[in-house]
């Protein structure tokens, strides 16, 4: 048995920890192991990671994953399904057997009636919903019947829809998510904060109880950056680029680089540029996505160059597990490489502008000279 997590780990938390504790747990039943993909430097919605990538890994080992390997940028700020499939695709690359994941309902038998519904759903009618301005959240739940105020349970089903449409054989093992709402900001007390609680309030004492003392360590050593902080960048990227410029940069579609420019012109603060470009059928997680493909320079050409690699690198490893990257390599479907060098970094061109940015920002040095972390 081989148990797969997909995770952002932004930062890792107790609940995160409890996840780890579950797989970690029926692995060691089944005399296996729990290999987790995370995304780097950027998140699903948007946003900055609160610290580095290879501090967020060397926690998820310590808690009792085997192998922590990078999820590529282009994987990791994207909508739900390219996040999900990017995530599937590496890990059953790395020859998982399980997905383990939390959600707000365990129940996911309903998985494969929307499954069904989907393929049978004619082009033309999910034209007419985009044409009356819906997003993507809103179509799954009109269409389809797919919750779309519960974030986890749709995500589990964008892992669901990778896994069929790959025709993988790999089984889905929900947990309950305990704790605080996933987009929760206070402070109340619960079994588990979201980590979007924590990330708001980062500099309270009352999150340290939900944070091992190494988190906090790590979270301690650099300035926190913030959208805010982004702000003077991304402007000057917008209006160097201009519209056509814009216009081919990932995820940007049919006049979305009109609004774009004409909102950098009036506003003064990365929150009112967001609410100024997001209508209904664009919401504020894919305009802060867009805003950092501008920011690193994404362009459709980048998707379609980089998106498929079959090449990732290692963040970090159980130095009792480290025979697994030879194992991986050996089967061949993905390349693990635990150290960039002459010989592998093509593979990585864009990533490794992406960190450079993320570097600067957090002036800090070369993530990318960094080896793979080996934890006893």
């Amino acid at each position: 048995m081989r148990i797969g997590i997909v995770a952002e780990f932004n930062p890792l938390h107790s609940g995160h920890r409890y996840l780890i504790e579950c797989a970690r747990k029926i692995a060691d039943e089944n005399n296996g192991e729990v290999i987790c993909v995370m995304s780097e430097f950027f998140t699903q919605r948007g946003e900055v990671a609160i610290v580095d990538g290879y501090a967020r890994a060397k926690e998820a080992v310590r808690c009792g994953c085997d192998l922590v390997i990078a999820l590529p940028y282009l994987g990791s700020v994207a909508y739900g399904d390219d996040f999900a499939k990017k995530s599937i695709e590496i890990l059953a690359g790395a020859g998982i057997t399980h997905l383990i994941f939390g959600t707000e309902n365990e129940d996911i038998n309903i998985f494969q009636e929307i499954y069904k519904k989907q393929k049978n759903t004619a082009q033309e009618d999910y034209k007419q919903f985009i044409k009356k301005g819906y997003n993507y959240a809103r179509i799954n739940s009109e269409l389809y019947g797919l919750e779309k105020n519960n974030p986890n349970f749709s995500l589990a089903y964008s892992y669901y829809k990778a896994i069929k449409d790959a025709d993988l054989d790999i089984e889905l093992l929900p947990v309950k998510r305990e704790g605080q709402g996933l987009n929760s900001t206070g402070l109340s007390e619960y079994a588990h904060l979201s980590a979007t609680a924590i990330r708001k309030n980062i500099n309270d004492k009352k999150v340290e109880k939900y944070l091992t003392k190494e988190m906090l360590t790590d979270l301690k050593i650099d300035e926190i950056i913030t959208e805010d902080n982004l702000f003077p960048f991304i402007k000057y990227k917008i209006l160097s680029l201009g519209k056509d410029g814009i216009e081919k940069i990932y995820d940007v579609s049919e006049g979305l680089e009109n609004r774009i420019f004409e909102a950098a012109l009036k506003v003064e603060n990365y929150s009112d540029l967001v609410k100024t470009i997001s209508t209904k059928r664009y919401s504020n997680k894919k305009i802060q996505r867009i805003l950092l493909h501008i920011l690193t320079h994404t362009t459709k050409e980048d998707f379609k160059n980089y998106f498929s690699t079959k090449n990732y690198r290692v963040l970090a490893v159980k130095r009792a597990s480290s025979p697994l990257i030879r194992e991986i390599n050996k089967e061949g479907k993905i390349t693990l490489n635990p150290l960039l060098n002459s010989k592998n970094s093509m593979h990585f061109k864009h990533d490794i502008k992406v960190a450079r940015i993320y570097e600067m920002l957090k002036k800090s040095g070369d993530i990318f000279k960094e080896n793979v972390k080996i934890i006893d």
